[in-house]
């Protein structure tokens, strides 16, 4: 049986990139409402500061998106957009930091919390300072879409920091020259090659050490420990999810309840009641995630009636099934699975 990474499935990458990605799409004057169609996602989640999505949804998405948009620069376009205040605390402690070198290394320490999906590294060359950047994602089209879209955003970074006078020295970039390159010079203002060994944001090592006008050390301490703090229960509240999850899915067909769960994770149902609550989950809400997903996955297979989909999630009784989930979707699972095959056929 194929594994499968459990860092693809866990939702723990916050929204920034994605809420950049559907203004850009709006802005195009294309139609949005059905980009997220059978993910287990909507628009308004997408809107809500505390959503965490898990990278096969953030795959989706794009994938989704790049098919709507064809022609359009659209990783460049959905990080130009976005500045250094929109990716939450850490641009604003970025803001607060002594120099764009410390600016830069807070980013790079808290990128997660970011919403990256790209795994971010810098070194000193004999050029200057390269930022580099690799994917975890095979697909061409997704990885191409990650680096322009994470390298238009050091644009705006690197401009909010020092002013609109930032321009890096060069841009290199491990994948072939796109049709939308003239976009790139545009952007960047500089020096462009593609086809290269790795990613790279190059920049002249006299920014490193120019101090920010937007410096303030005492709100600089306040956000970076509260930025650690958050980040160090925000793991230990998905440890705690994971490994519920694990636990539910093994037995989604059964009847489960939160003491057999906790039997099984070898603690009280009082100490794992407790967790879940320090992790602002419940229970029956995870049950009723993995649920939704799960149908919402069954629901792309034609062979499967939606009875046979009710009993796979856990429902003896199909009326019970279509009652949740209109209250997960709003709609019946016949509709919807009507709009899966009209818009993503298999």
């Amino acid at each position: 049986m194929k594994t499968v990474d459990p860092r693809l499935t866990t939702a723990n990458i916050p929204v920034y990139m994605l809420r950049s990605l559907v203004a850009t799409l709006m802005e195009h004057d294309l139609d949005v409402s059905k980009l997220l169609v059978g993910i287990g996602l909507t628009l308004t989640d997408i809107e809500d500061a505390e959503c965490r999505v898990s990278f096969r949804q953030g795959r989706e998405v794009i994938l989704r998106a790049l098919e709507m948009a064809q022609g359009h620069a659209l990783g460049l376009e959905t990080g130009f957009r976005q500045k250094i205040n929109s990716v939450g605390l850490v641009g604003y402690a970025m803001l607060t930091s002594a120099t764009v070198g410390d600016a830069v290394k807070l980013g790079l320490q808290f990128q997660k919390n970011t919403g990256s999906m790209l795994e971010f590294d810098t070194k000193v060359t004999e050029d200057g300072i390269a930022v580099t950047a690799a994917s975890r994602f095979s697909e061409p089209a997704i990885y191409t879409f990650l680096v322009e879209e994470a390298f238009a955003n050091f644009m705006t970074i690197g401009i909010g920091l020092v002013g609109d006078g930032f321009k890096p020295l060069r841009i290199e970039l491990a994948y072939p020259e796109p049709a939308h390159s003239s976009a790139y010079k545009e952007i960047f203002g500089c020096e462009v090659r593609f086809g290269t060994m790795e990613n790279v944001f190059l920049f002249d090592p006299t920014w490193y050490k120019q101090p920010l006008a937007t410096s303030d050390p005492f709100s600089n301490r306040q956000l970076r420990e509260f930025i650690a703090y958050h980040h160090d229960r925000t793991r230990e509240a998905v440890e705690t999810t994971e490994a519920v999850e694990r636990v539910l899915r093994q037995r989604l067909q059964k009847r489960v309840s939160i003491a057999r769960v906790a039997k099984a994770l070898g603690m009280s149902e009082r100490t794992l009641r407790r967790r879940l609550a320090e992790a602002s989950v419940s229970f029956q809400g995870l049950l009723d995630e993995l649920r939704k997903k799960k149908a919402l996955e069954l629901l792309s297979n034609p062979h499967m009636s939606v009875e046979q989909i009710a009993f796979a999630v856990g429902f003896t009784d199909p009326h019970n099934f279509r009652r949740a989930f209109r209250r997960w979707t709003g709609t019946t699972p016949g509709v919807l699975r009507s709009d899966i095959m009209r818009i993503w056929p298999k």
